[in-house]
């Protein structure tokens, strides 16, 4: 699991620290490689970066490494990050840096025209397992759910999953729901990582009497917040929701 940000390896010194929505990762990469930095890039909740003298070095984000970590990383263009000056340990990351970089930016691109895609499998062959992050997301594509609403970004595999989408679309293993089919895109589906914008899309929700889709955006806010008391009022203000209405439904 990745430390809080507020807590510093050992023997390391805070250059800086910020957004990601105020210095794109690619930006500090630069700075790091011109100041010839040693040390550590590290973004909140996703992953880590080792700088050799302003090279890359090894490179993790959830469960991926190298330069799987690196282009997942540089796909998110929010965040908490802290740049600190220190001796890794390991060698550089290759020759494959900048391709993956630019292949962040490009599935960026493609995340736009996927994010609001409902997706649907095509007849009734069954989908041949590829042992990645996309198997488990194929059997809930009802034609009904974008794929924004399926797959959370910060489980750490969006450009798996984009990619593996777009395998599927090309091998005609699924297939885009026409528009007028659509229903209405649900509330819970955000683009955003703004807690506080969570937070009152959730409350929102839940005034709706949309249960589900309020704990799963609760849910998600309080996993970047823990600890929030407004989050968790909230939460429990729902679980009290939830069950008067169990009971209601009984009688």
């Amino acid at each position: 699991m990745i430390e809080p940000i507020r807590a510093l390896r050992p023997r390391s010194t805070e250059l800086l620290r910020g957004d990601l929505r105020d210095i794109s990762l690619v930006s500090l990469l630069q700075l790091a490689q011109v100041e010839a930095v040693s040390g550590w890039l590290r973004v909140e909740g996703r992953g880590e970066i080792a700088l050799l003298k302003g090279h890359v070095g090894s490179v993790v984000c959830g469960r991926l490494s190298g330069v799987e970590a690196l282009r997942e990383l540089a796909f998110h263009d929010r965040g908490r990050f802290v740049l600190a000056r220190g001796e890794p340990a390991g060698d550089r990351c290759g020759d494959n840096v900048t391709f993956a970089l630019m292949d962040a930016y490009r599935l960026r691109d493609e995340w736009k025209r996927l994010a609001d895609a409902v997706l649907r499998r095509v007849g009734e062959r069954p989908w041949k397992p590829t042992g990645g992050p996309f198997d488990p997301i194929v059997l809930e594509l009802d034609g009904q759910r974008t794929l924004s609403e399926l797959v959370d970004p910060d489980l750490g595999i969006a450009t798996l999953v984009i990619d593996a989408a777009l395998d599927a679309l090309r091998l005609g293993a699924i297939e885009r729901v026409p528009a007028a089919q659509r229903r209405p895109p649900a509330l819970a589906a955000v683009d955003t990582e703004d807690i506080d914008v969570m937070v009152e899309r959730g409350r929102e929700l839940l005034r709706r009497g949309e249960l589900d889709a309020a704990e799963q955006l609760l849910r998600r806010a309080l996993t970047r917040r823990p600890g929030d008391r407004v989050i968790q009022q909230n939460l429990r203000a729902l679980a009290r929701r939830r069950t008067a209405t169990d009971a209601e439904d009984i009688r």
